[in-house]
């Protein structure tokens, strides 16, 4: 048996998994994150021809998600963990052979792809570990056609306060908050989504909680 996490080892493997005991987060991280994935699929139609980013993909889980939706994808994920890009590349290994899929170690704040190199940006709970959000948003703009896509998906800042770890290192946001933010780094927030979980264990094991869910969509203005 496991043994239980303290709240700062929680928060440090949540925000880049590292080693065995970040392995087994990033699988506790693909059940706790399921219901907010499947949202945000839902929420962030593809088209033929999408070039998406995924920054924070983790261990690369739901990489096969997107392609079932639309096959005639180019998929990019950026993680900052390199034990979680190391599982992502074995996790999608045929895809990567393909041309389809490319797994890279790095963080947003300093992404170096070329401008207007993609049509979708998403990223599913990784909004509270961006240490300078201003500096992420103005990259991602950079990185996005004219009239590009980014979904933020996140959390509510009421709801993950029952969290045990969020003190450590988390930056929470309500919905004005986040709206803020993106409208100030040059997107048009054009539609907000929300959902509340049924009860679950949170990722750490620590208690049960019960989670908003929030997509929000901005439009490179």
């Amino acid at each position: 048996m496991d043994k239980p996490m303290t709240a700062e080892e929680a928060a440090r493997q949540l925000r880049q998994p590292q080693g065995e005991d970040g392995i087994r987060m990033g699988e506790k991280m693909n059940r706790s994150n399921k219901l907010l994935y499947d949202m945000t699929l839902d929420f962030m139609p593809l088209q033929a021809g999408d070039r998406i980013l995924e920054i924070g993909m983790g261990n690369g889980h739901f990489i096969s998600e997107l392609f079932q939706q639309q096959a005639a994808l180019h998929y990019t994920g950026l993680d900052m963990s390199d034990v979680m890009v190391q599982e992502a590349i074995k996790e999608n290994e045929s895809r990567i052979k393909a041309g389809k899929v490319e797994i890279i170690c790095g963080t947003a704040e300093e992404m170096t792809f070329p401008s207007e190199a993609f049509t979708k940006v998403f990223g599913v709970n990784v909004l509270y570990f961006w240490d300078a959000p201003d500096i992420a948003l103005k990259a991602i703009h950079r990185v996005l056609i004219p009239g590009g896509q980014l979904v933020l998906a996140f959390r509510s800042k009421e709801t993950m306060e029952q969290l045990p770890f969020v003190d450590q290192g988390f930056t929470l946001y309500d919905i004005p908050s986040a709206k803020s933010l993106l409208e100030k780094n040059g997107f048009i927030v054009s539609e907000i989504n929300t959902a509340v979980e049924p009860q679950k264990l949170a990722a750490d094991g620590s208690k049960l909680v019960q989670l908003e869910n929030i997509c929000m969509r901005g439009i490179k203005n």
